[in-house]
């Protein structure tokens, strides 16, 4: 479908997401700001908060991230993705009627509706009502699905949907064998580059990137910009702060950015950052501000690292360091299955280190360990957009002033590859998706 068909007015766009999760917002904000600007999409909420309640706290947990393990895999799997789609299919009424009362609403009278959903919960409920709505309105609705991460968990997968938008070949194949195992409609699955935000995928000035470069310099005195942003379900934060303060225990040289929520459970660590002047705090009200706070932070300054949790946000690996979001990702502990699959992405695509030169870098790093010139990993440096921490705070630290002071990171920033992207790693998955 070309762009220029979104301006006839018997079509309808409507991008259908969680207000209640940051993941969710920031796919659908990067798919709507990837439409001309005269395009002006409906923006449609799910109402149900249980599922993002449930995986705050089974993140927060240990106990309950074992129990949240045995529904991600296997027959556990097999019987909520079971229970939770039909669970989603008999509390669909409300979404209809407001689907309903869209179409009522329009001036002109609609012939195609085109839904996008970031959501799974909404995409059953949507491919519940669809048929039922275009018989009653005499109406024509595709209903799309974007995947969130590139894990192949069932639940993603939508019997009833038009397409299926997909990161990767791996997680679109595991999805159609699920189908086929229990006889579901096939959906067709398109394999797409993941949708970052278009704003983050745009160069910086050539002044701004030496800047950017002079940042990881290890013989250089600038100050390191880093973002730290908090994700919705508060993961992390007594990690964030230990690690800040033993990197400000370090050196001077690093200067922090938390962006995040005002919240309850973020309270005390967001006053303890401001008290003991750890960081610049930009906390919003809303969710839906704290991705608008974040792409600000990244025009504002010259972000050169971000610690953030491989959830959606590990994709942002995918763009080169002179782009505005091409900050090198420093990752935390994976939390959930969606996580580590992101992870694994990143590694078949060599844009994080291997396991085996992850455990030599973190060895070499807590003993100190200079590499020398010809040291093989020094090149392989050249491809990464990324590298995960150490779980202990305090190793984390010292973990990233060795690979500050080994030049890894300054290697990791002085590269752009050039030249042709497969479909699961083109910078431009936006663009591509309409």
């Amino acid at each position: 479908m070309s762009l220029s068909a979104f301006k006839d007015k018997s079509l309808v766009l409507v991008l259908a997401y969680s207000p209640f999760g940051l993941g969710h917002l920031r796919v659908t904000d990067a798919l709507a700001h990837g439409l001309p600007t005269e395009i002006t999409p409906i923006l449609l909420g799910a109402q149900d908060t249980s599922l993002t309640t449930l995986y705050r706290i089974a993140s927060i947990h240990p106990l309950t991230r074992l129990l949240m393990l045995g529904f991600e895999y296997g027959l556990g799997e097999e019987l909520f993705t079971y229970f939770y789609r039909r669970y989603m299919n008999n509390h669909a009424e409300l979404l209809y009627r407001q689907l309903v009362t869209i179409l009522d609403q329009r001036i002109d009278t609609p012939k195609t509706m085109l839904i996008v959903a970031t959501h799974f919960g909404l995409a059953h409920q949507l491919a519940k009502i669809k048929n039922r709505i275009m018989k009653e309105k005499n109406i024509k609705i595709i209903l799309a699905v974007q995947i969130t991460d590139d894990s192949p968990q069932y639940i993603w997968y939508v019997p009833g949907a038009n397409v299926i938008f997909a990161p990767s070949m791996r997680t679109a194949e595991n999805l159609l064998s699920y189908a086929r195992k229990f006889h579901l409609p096939l959906v067709k699955m398109v394999v797409n580059s993941y949708p970052v935000s278009p704003m983050l995928s745009k160069e910086l000035s050539e002044e701004k990137y030496k800047k950017r470069i002079g940042q990881l310099d290890p013989k250089a005195k600038a100050k390191i910009h880093v973002a730290i942003p908090l994700s919705g379900a508060a993961v992390g934060m007594r990690y964030y702060q230990s690690l800040m303060q033993h990197l400000h225990a370090y050196t001077d040289r690093f200067s922090f950015h938390i962006i995040g929520k005002n919240a309850p459970y973020t309270k005390k660590f967001l006053e303890t950052a401001s008290k003991e002047h750890l960081a610049d705090l930009h906390i919003s009200n809303t969710d839906r501000e704290v991705v608008s706070a974040y792409e600000k932070t990244y025009q504002e300054e010259n972000i050169s690292l971000e610690v953030t949790k491989p959830s959606e946000q590990a994709f942002k690996a995918l763009l080169c360091p002179n782009y505005i979001g091409g900050s090198i990702l420093l990752f935390t502990e994976p939390v959930g299955r969606q996580e580590r699959d992101n992870l694994y992405f990143l590694k078949r695509h060599h844009l994080i280190p291997t396991e085996k030169e992850q455990t030599y870098l973190e060895h070499a790093s807590l003993h100190n360990i200079p590499l020398i010139p010809k040291d093989t990993i020094v090149p392989a440096a050249s491809h990464w957009r990324g590298i995960c921490l150490p779980k202990d705070s305090q190793n984390a630290a010292k973990f990233i002033v060795w690979l500050l002071k080994q030049g890894i990171l300054f290697q990791m920033d002085i590269n752009c590859p050039k030249g042709h992207r497969s479909d699961e790693t083109d910078i431009h998955g936006t663009h591509r998706f309409w």
